[in-house]
């Protein structure tokens, strides 16, 4: 029988582990430009790039809710940080990105439905090799087992109300059950329910929620990018998992927007033409 979790609100990743610069190199934090002293009243949400130049977050990221309606954000009203465990590192041109713009799923709906809660963000530049490493898509359709172990980090506030966390903190989550994560969401009128291109993740020892700035964390499952944040318990202990989506459910269509860009250092790319310039009766497939 799997796990049914009272989550604690108080555990989270903010008072789990601290993170270090190169453990988890390929989260972002989405940042709205402006002149604050205090960065973490920046922070909007967070973000896995999947090359150097792009980001993958929840479509519901680039809205902001006004006189009840949402509204696009204006992309180059945001940037990207990214390089450092701590916000406040942000002197080096290496650790920010402005942004060029950003595209939402085609099909996406807002709440409470939060179906295709997915869009790619596109960087006026690439960020450098030496400060990031990008996490590359998963294969179409790959879907963890129940029980998998798996990472989130982001820079999200500890309670409501509070500001983000200066400090890249994580924690584990587990893969849930899939119907009974949909018999609980699905049972509740005004709560999303549950489809097949999200997924289910909570913390074991029941102490994982989300919390204002985590939509768009990464969930990072055996090395692979799983899901990504949409669906959080909004600061509050309850009794349901966190919903993600399903990131290989739309493999082919970040792939169409990114349209090639490197997700891989160009001294990898080198080697791997060495080899195959040696070894010409390789085949190698990607």
């Amino acid at each position: 029988m799997f796990f049914h979790v009272a989550i604690c609100l108080f555990d989270r990743i903010t008072n789990g582990n601290f993170a270090t610069d190169q453990q988890f190199p390929y989260a972002v934090s989405i940042q709205q430009q402006g002149t604050e002293q205090n960065v973490s009243l920046l922070h909007r949400c967070g973000g896995v790039l999947i090359t150097f130049q792009h980001v993958l977050t929840t479509a519901s990221c680039t809205y902001n809710t006004v006189n009840g309606t949402n509204v696009p954000i204006v992309a180059n009203e945001y940037r990207v940080f990214a390089g450092s465990a701590v916000l406040t590192n942000n002197n080096s041109a290496n650790q920010v990105r402005t942004i060029t713009n950003y595209t939402v799923h085609p099909q996406y709906l807002g709440a409470p439905s939060m179906l295709n809660d997915i869009a790619v963000i596109t960087l006026a530049s690439p960020f450098p090799n030496t400060a990031v490493v990008p996490l590359g898509l998963p294969v179409a359709n790959f879907i963890p087992e129940e029980h998998t172990e798996c990472t989130v980090a982001g820079w999200g506030a500890s309670a409501a109300g509070n500001n983000a966390s200066s400090q890249l903190r994580f924690a584990t989550n587990y893969i849930y059950n899939q119907a009974l994560c949909t018999t609980l969401h699905n049972s509740i009128v005004g709560v999303a329910n549950i489809l097949p291109s999200m997924i289910c993740a909570a913390s074991y020892d029941i102490t994982s929620v989300g919390c204002t700035g985590d939509e768009g964390n990464a969930l990072v499952c055996n090395g692979q990018l799983t899901g990504i944040l949409s669906i959080t318990n909004n600061c509050q202990a309850t009794s349901y998992p966190e919903v993600y989506t399903r990131v290989s459910n739309y493999t082919t269509w970040v792939r169409s927007v990114t349209a090639g860009a490197s997700s891989v250092k160009p001294e990898v790319v080198f080697l791997g033409l060495f080899t195959l310039f040696q070894i010409v009766t390789i085949k190698i497939f990607s």
